[in-house]
């Protein structure tokens, strides 16, 4: 095994043990969400009022000058960039496991089963169908119940038809039309419906069973790219090592650069930062329990991160950082590169984070415009590197 595909596989066992332990450490956090969203759903917009008046403000731009870089820091002083010339550029080392094909190749043949047409086999339980039918509420056929010969599949059993549709489905036969009556409940949703007794006409065109992947495989359901089932699979193992090694350059970019010093005041203001993160999440917490008249499970974020004082404190700065080490080293790549950014990248940034296109100023309001052209310098980054460092065979 390649020195880099170690150094992705550390960073992948990494992060999985980070995750863990910030699992086990939000584990309270995560019953502080569930139990809001309880609320938010009995107290609405009284809640709503309430965080809208929240005293402490996140500052997302902190730090940033207008053009969204890390204001008055000279990137080389700080940092040392990884040398991109020392990619490990082979493609084997990338490629999915032989579980990991296997199992895209299982979801490929569940998702596109083949359908059998052979007259005069019987629907049993559990089984996936393909029929056609035509509903008639007092002789008239009702809005939306005619498959118009399209066939619609269904799995014997699952629900997704009223439970006497599909019993009255079972013992029939592929190719054979009969007629069915199914009553409906009173409180049915569908009021044309309710409280009728529905006749139907069907034809059950075939039972699916799951399909081979092989060239007959490939060619009726990809045909119209893939010739053959290993032309299929060497596209996919391509693929799949190109999204790989695209994880590998970025998680490679931060953990072989080296931080020489941090910007004093860029860690406070980053530190200061993060705990007006958490203060806010204690203050939506606080004022949801409070307007239901319920006194205030925590007095302060280490307690409500199940942590000591002097625990969070250690934890505020290592997260700061992080994140300090990150946006240094995109900013110092951006600069490298001789990137830039249009007005359009901005607000692809705000489109991101869930705003939509004739929301920027919203966007703006709450992350302020140098946060919004950071993340699209750091986006402008990312796409560079994917463009051009791609693997080849």
């Amino acid at each position: 095994m390649s020195q880099k595909k170690k150094l992705l596989e550390q960073k992948r066992r990494e992060e999985a043990a980070k995750k863990a332990a910030q699992s086990k450490k939000n584990m309270i956090i995560a019953t502080i969400v569930t139990g809001v969203v309880i609320i938010v759903v009995i107290a609405g917009a009284l809640i709503f009022d309430a965080t809208r008046g929240m005293e402490t403000v996140v500052n997302y731009s902190v730090g940033l000058d207008s053009e969204g870089k890390v204001k008055g820091v000279n990137i080389s002083d700080h940092v040392i960039l990884a040398d991109l010339n020392n990619l490990n550029m082979n493609a084997e080392d990338y490629y999915p496991s032989a579980e990991e094909e296997e199992e895209y190749l299982k979801s490929l043949t569940d998702t596109y089963p083949d359908l059998s047409k052979t007259a005069g086999i019987e629907v049993k339980e559990g089984d996936m169908i393909n029929i056609d039918f035509v509903g008639y509420v007092n002789g008239v056929e009702y809005e939306g119940g005619n498959t118009n010969g399209a066939g619609t599949k269904l799995t014997i059993g699952e629900g997704n038809f009223v439970e006497e549709f599909e019993n009255g489905l079972i013992g029939n036969k592929v190719g054979e039309p009969f007629k069915m009556t199914v009553p409906y409940a009173e409180d049915f949703g569908n009021e044309e419906l309710a409280g009728e007794d529905v006749e139907y006409e069907v034809t059950i065109n075939g039972i699916y069973h799951e399909a081979a992947f092989n060239d007959e495989f490939v060619k009726k359901n990809f045909g119209d790219r893939f010739e053959s089932a290993e032309d299929f699979k060497n596209k996919y193992r391509m693929d799949s090592a190109q999204t790989t090694f695209d994880e590998y350059v970025q998680n490679y970019i931060i953990s072989e650069s080296e931080i020489k010093s941090y910007p004093s005041k860029y860690l406070k203001q980053m530190k200061k930062f993060f705990v007006q993160k958490e203060k806010k999440q204690l203050e939506t917490v606080t004022n949801a329990y409070k307007n239901m008249g319920l006194e205030a499970p925590y007095k302060d974020v280490p307690e409500m991160r199940s942590m000591t004082k002097a625990e969070y404190k250690v934890e505020t700065e290592n997260n700061a950082k992080e994140e300090i080490k990150k946006n240094l080293v995109l900013q110092g790549y951006f600069e490298q590169l001789g990137l830039s950014i249009t007005d359009e990248d901005v607000k692809a940034a705000a489109l991101y984070y869930g705003f939509e296109e004739d929301e920027y100023d919203s966007a703006v309001a709450m992350y302020k415009e140098p946060y919004l052209r950071q993340q699209a310098m750091f986006t402008v980054v990312k796409d560079y590197l994917k463009e051009n460092y791609n693997l080849s065979e």
